[in-house]
Order: structure tokens, then C-alpha cells, then sequence
């Protein structure tokens, strides 16, 4: 697994609205568009334990400043 892809997924999900709606359809194919390269693994464990209501909840807390406004890099 790569500790540092799946913190980035997570970093993006709260950061980036456009990516997080992409990742409530398919996050593999959001993390795939992304540049991500998610084991198989990471994207089970991911899928499984995200709660994409909590994290729009979270990121609705960020000052806007925090957040991407763009696509993606």
C-alpha cells in the first residue's frame, strides 16, 4: 500500500468538491482521473470506511482558502 496516495485521496476529498462528487460515483475512477495510482487493496479499504456525508460536511467547515477551485493538476 502507499500511506502516501491514500493520504491524498483523503487530503483531495475534503479539499475539493468537484473530486469528492467524481469519488460518491466511483472513486476508483476519481482517483484514476486524478493521477492516483490506488492498489486494489487501498481502494477497498477506502470505499468501505468513507462516509462521503461526514467529509462535505467537514470540508463545508474549511475556510475557502484551503480548498481547490480548480480541475485537476
Amino acid at each position: 500500500m502507499s500511506q502516501e496516495a491514500v493520504e491524498k485521496v483523503l487530503g483531495r476529498l475534503i479539499t475539493d468538491g468537484r473530486f469528492r462528487r467524481l469519488a460518491t460515483e466511483s472513486l476508483e475512477a476519481a482517483s484514476i482521473q486524478a493521477g492516483y495510482r490506488l492498489s486494489p487493496g487501498e481502494l477497498r479499504l477506502l470505499s468501505g470506511s468513507l462516509e462521503f456525508q461526514r467529509i462535505s460536511e467537514l470540508a463545508e467547515r474549511l475556510d475557502p482558502g484551503l480548498c481547490r477551485t480548480g480541475g485537476y493538476p
